[in-house]
């Protein structure tokens, strides 16, 4: 991890800064082995690749973040753009560190990818600092403790299992697992052949009322923009017979006037992803009138403010809001874990890491269909990579460059996980 970019001297600041002062940023890429392929209309692959970032503070705290590297289909962003971005930041002796959320609000306007990483990292470490978990924190800061209704870092929150493509008797296994599981949400990918996405959708119907009573599991549907207009039309019906509760991103982002088309017909809600990014986009959606939900991503919007704005737009607009995730490890689902309980969202996918068969971090418990948050300062997870092993903020790389091994092999298939080797609670 040689090249230009700060010194070793420069990547750790002195200790007679104020406590809050970043003295240290590096970052890595990892990448997470699957279980079995991540496979939708707009992705197909074998693992996840993940950008990790730790600073540290002059009080030496430490903080952490993941965000997804080669999820560009939701992000518009790549591996090697989220690095050349944390790449491409000045030396934390520049006195743009000073002031890390204005620092992270002008990286968003280039990678919001990369300026979540500052904000989640930063966040985290201020948190461990001051003895709150993050969701505290994030009450204290946007006042979602009323809308939550319920102490942070307390309960559990509930999540949803996400049922992939795949036959009509893999459907039914899943969501049999699902229900039995504990979960009373199911989202199901749909967006290819319409009529085997009825069948799987009539199979996981049938085997969730069996395991856990009629109507008792929640079904969403996501074609993530695979249809045209007339084929998500032409799928609502049988949508609306098996009770699914909203059909999310039926059109191709980019057309609202096709998305608004389906809405206004559609007996199912309908409700945007990929075409919601932040709060402009969220008026857009709503002065169409194209959907009756939203579906908003930390990694779209970039910052938790532009987040929080997002999230009041829709809320002032009569709009649903669900806050959601990309696929990723742990320490992600931590992060949307947190902002869930902060912001006051109910409805939320926070278990990103369920197909996960090695992972960066370890901590994060799911109990019967929803995540414990943890109660411990900061995100609260264990963060099993080597911090020597990161390349300094302001250092150029390849993300071959700056790869970072996991540690192993550790167990993640249980519910809770207990960590090894290199271990820092984040």
């Amino acid at each position: 991890m040689s090249g230009g970019g700060q010194t070793a001297a420069e990547a750790v600041r002195g200790t007679d800064r104020p406590a809050g002062t970043v003295r240290a940023a590096a970052y890595g890429v990892v990448a997470l082995p699957l279980r079995r392929r991540l496979k939708h209309t707009t992705a197909d692959t074998d693992r996840l690749v993940q950008v990790v970032l730790r600073l540290v503070l002059s009080d030496g705290r430490a903080g952490w973040a993941e965000t997804r590297g080669n999820g560009a289909y939701a992000t518009h962003h790549t591996t090697e753009s989220i690095v050349a971005a944390l790449a491409a930041l000045p030396a934390v002796t520049d006195p743009a560190w000073d002031d890390p959320a204005a620092l992270a609000a002008s990286v968003a306007r280039r990678c919001p990818p990369a300026a979540m990483l500052l904000d989640v990292a930063y966040r985290d470490a201020v948190a461990r600092g001051r003895g709150v978990p993050l969701a505290v924190a994030l009450r204290a800061e946007y006042g979602g403790a009323a809308a939550a209704g319920r102490p942070a870092g307390t309960g559990p929150l509930p999540t949803h299992a996400a049922i992939p493509f795949g036959t009509p008797k893999e459907a039914a296994e899943l969501t049999a697992v699902a229900a039995a599981s504990g979960f009373r949400r199911v989202k199901i990918r749909v967006g290819g052949d319409p009529v085997l996405d009825s069948a799987r959708i009539a199979a996981a119907r049938t085997a969730a009322d069996r395991v856990s009573g009629p109507g008792a599991v929640v079904l969403a549907a996501d074609a993530n923009g695979g249809w045209d207009p007339d084929t998500a039309l032409a799928a609502t019906p049988w949508l609306a017979r098996y009770g699914v509760a909203w059909l999310e991103q039926p059109t191709v982002p980019g057309d609202l006037a096709a998305m608004a088309r389906v809405r206004a017909e559609s007996p199912v809600p309908v409700w945007a992803d990929e075409d919601v990014r932040d709060a402009a986009d969220v008026r857009k959606v709503a002065a169409l009138g194209a959907a009756d939900g939203v579906h908003l991503k930390l990694e779209k919007a970039g910052t938790v403010a532009a987040l929080a704005e997002a999230v009041d737009v829709a809320r002032e607009r009569g709009l649903d809001v669900a806050l959601g995730q990309m696929d990723c490890g742990r320490l992600g689902c931590a992060t949307t874990a947190h902002l869930a309980a902060g912001l006051g969202l109910a409805v939320a996918e926070l278990w990103g890491c369920a197909n996960v068969d090695r992972d960066l971090a370890a901590g994060l418990e799911l109990l019967d269909g929803a995540v414990r948050l943890p109660d411990t300062p900061g995100l609260g997870v264990e963060v099993l990579l080597d911090p020597a092993r990161l390349t300094p903020v302001g250092r150029p790389g390849t993300p071959e460059a700056v790869s970072v091994p996991l540690p192993g092999p550790v167990a993640t298939h249980g519910a809770a996980d207990r960590p090894a080797r290199h271990k820092e609670r984040s």
